[in-house]
This record gives C-alpha cells, sequence and structure tokens, in this order.
C-alpha cells in the first residue's frame, strides 16, 4: 500500500511539475501601449509587441546604461526581458523594416522601467553585514 501511495504521489507531482515550476522567476506583464513599469531583481519582464508585418521587425533603441537585458529575440506574443542592473531605464523599442536600410519606425513603444535596490534576500543579508560591522568597530 505504501509503494502505491509513493507511485502516485511522484506521478502527481511529475503531471504538476510540467505546469506549474516552483523555481521560475516571477513575470511581470508590461501594458502593451507602453507606460511605467516596475520589475525586481530574480523576476522577468515580458512586453507584448504585436507583429502585424513580416516585413517589419522590432528593435530595441538601446540606453546608454542597461538595466534590463533582452532574454532572446522577440516571439509572436512579444520579448521577455531580465533585470540586470538596480535603477532607471527608458526603454524604447521601434517597429522598422527588416534589413540594413532600415526605414521609418512604422510604431514606438516606450517604458519606464524602474528596477528597485534587491529583493528581501539582500536587504536580509545586508542587514546582517551592518550589523556585523557595527559589531566589530572596525569598519
Amino acid at each position: 500500500m505504501k509503494k502505491l501511495a509513493l507511485v502516485l504521489a511522484l506521478a502527481l507531482g511529475g503531471c504538476f511539475a510540467k505546469h506549474w515550476d516552483p523555481h521560475a522567476p516571477a513575470t511581470v506583464f508590461a501594458p502593451q501601449d507602453g507606460g511605467a513599469v516596475r520589475v525586481l531583481h530574480g523576476s522577468r519582464l515580458r512586453i507584448p509587441l504585436e507583429n502585424e508585418d513580416p516585413k517589419f521587425e522590432w528593435r530595441r533603441v538601446e540606453p546608454q546604461i542597461m538595466r534590463v537585458v533582452a532574454e532572446g529575440p522577440p516571439d509572436q506574443q512579444g520579448q521577455t526581458f531580465t533585470p540586470v542592473r538596480t535603477g532607471e531605464e527608458k526603454l524604447r523599442l521601434e517597429y522598422r523594416p527588416i534589413g540594413p536600410q532600415g526605414g521609418e519606425a512604422k510604431r514606438v513603444l516606450t517604458y519606464d522601467i524602474t528596477v528597485p535596490e534587491g529583493g528581501f534576500v539582500f536587504r536580509t543579508w545586508r542587514g546582517i553585514k551592518d550589523w556585523f560591522r557595527s559589531s566589530q568597530d572596525y569598519y
């Protein structure tokens, strides 16, 4: 009976894990028309991008210092980004013709991205370090 329960638990666990990954980062979905977005470290940002013309592609107009980095090329539903640096960034995406000749942007989206400093683990670790430094009297 215990073996049967174990087999059932493993089978159900496997089915459940297929649909839900407990280790997957949280995903923040940006508004479709641009705007302000707040994404925490350890999560990811999903920006919906409409691709109505196969002769056009979305291109990122790079800021000097990036706060979020693309995880890969955009797919039919949009593009996913990962926060890599704390701070604020104005992310600008332009929908331009494919090819080196470029041309006028058919559509432009702008997002004001904010990546706050750390999360729970970062704040906890910083608190421990600060306490340790204050207790040692040499920092």
